[in-house]
């Protein structure tokens, strides 16, 4: 679907139903739905397949030249809360025991600090515990938690909290000891995001006044171009598309949860203009990579990056209506979609995965078929469709 191509309704007749001033809105497209709920079907089903073939952590990626990865905790952990969204929506492709099963997995190789090691499992090379993995294993943790009602998760979740908390240094960030990090990159936004989620279950101020003043370090590295110094991988290169959506969506969800939508949402709102007018222009193909000083780098869509910046681009306007920022994440998530592989006669490792890059030789996950990647457009499609229905209902375009 292209929102942007649903028709406004006669614009008269629009302000004789809705009174004069009344916003903008499209027209409805159930095909658009249809297409939509197929390819998200088939990206949880193979997401539960990457579940079955880690032996209960999801597999990071699937390689048409050596199958599937090893299990990886981090992503593993993240995609639990996908898989429970299905289960709710769809209730037969198994994802309810898949993600039970991936929540059991990453209990048994918890570290006895309460953290979670980096990279795949099992670890190599000494591996040490991460804080970013482990931000997003609590993500999982808290989703289970709040499914089934059963305490243990939330515990796990609470002593990975803790040990976040406890790692932070005099700057109230964390030392540079992650992965590839020089410090505390700005994408740690998306680590801030779970420990408030573990703060709204367990009330421990800790974790609120922690992540709190973290996030105000974070925000405070915006550019008066509206980018953000640190959110690459590395210390001055260009960020993927992947990591400038890490932490656009990891302020957005600190905002709601500390009930400060408006204030954090107007440090973000500057980044997600340029990212949607470029995503209108270039019909979805918005390049991989961004320099501080928005200048591409790479002839190469990264296809995670398109549809997390899809999310963001949702959520803020729901806060802030405007068709235009629909349309643009519609033209993000079709770009996706067409990258995708639905057919029957496509190998079960490859039905319904997403390439890391468009061509799948760009620069973002080489030839590989990433989880994360398959996560994160099971979500905006879950989004985007929902935003469709409610202009289906006729439902007000101000934020609920």
């Amino acid at each position: 679907m292209n929102v942007a191509a649903l028709k406004h309704r006669d614009a008269a007749a629009r302000d004789g139903e809705r009174g004069a001033g009344a916003c903008p809105r499209p027209a409805p497209s159930l095909p658009s739905l249809e297409r939509y709920r197929r390819h998200r079907r088939n990206t949880v089903a193979w997401l539960v397949r990457s579940v079955a073939a880690g032996g209960g952590g999801s597999c990071a990626y699937y390689s048409p030249l050596r199958g599937w990865s090893r299990p990886y905790p981090e992503t593993t952990g993240y995609l639990v809360p996908t898989l429970l969204e299905a289960h709710a929506d769809f209730g037969d492709l198994g994802a309810e025991a898949a993600a039970l099963r991936a929540g059991e997995w990453l209990l048994g190789i918890q570290r006895p600090d309460g953290a979670w090691n980096g990279g795949l499992h099992p670890p190599r090379n000494g591996a040490q515990g991460s804080v970013f993995n482990t931000g997003q294993i609590l993500k999982g943790m808290v989703a289970l938690h709040r499914h089934t009602g059963e305490g243990r998760w939330l515990e796990a979740a609470r002593r990975g909290a803790a040990w976040l908390v406890a790692g932070l240094g005099d700057d109230g960030l964390w030392p540079g000891r992650d992965y590839r990090a020089w410090g505390t990159p700005s994408y740690y936004t998306h680590v801030l995001w779970p420990m408030l989620e573990v703060w709204k279950e367990t009330g421990d101020a800790a974790l609120r006044a922690a992540a709190g003043g973290a996030l105000e370090r974070i925000v405070a590295r915006r550019r008066p171009n509206g980018a953000f110094a640190g959110w690459a991988f590395n210390e001055d290169v260009p960020a993927f598309t992947h990591t400038i959506a890490y932490m656009l969506r990891g302020v957005q969800e600190c905002a709601r949860l500390l009930g400060e939508v408006e204030r954090y949402h107007a440090e973000v709102a500057p980044a997600l203009e340029v990212l949607a007018r470029r995503a209108e222009l270039a019909g979805g193909n918005l390049p991989g990579a961004f320099d501080e000083a928005w200048r591409p780098r790479g002839r190469y869509v990264c296809l995670t990056g398109n549809a997390q910046l899809a999310i963001c681009l949702l959520i803020h306007e729901a806060h802030a209506p405007d068709l235009r920022l629909v349309n643009a994440a519609a033209r993000l998530v079709d770009r996706v979609c067409n990258a995708q592989r639905l057919g029957s006669r496509v190998p079960a490792g490859l039905r319904g995965a997403v390439a890391g890059s468009w061509p799948v030789w760009g620069a973002y996950m080489r030839l590989r078929y990433p989880n994360w990647a398959a996560k994160y457009l099971a979500d905006a499609l879950r989004r985007l469709s929902a935003r469709v229905v409610r202009e289906l209902e006729g439902a007000p375009c101000a934020s609920s």
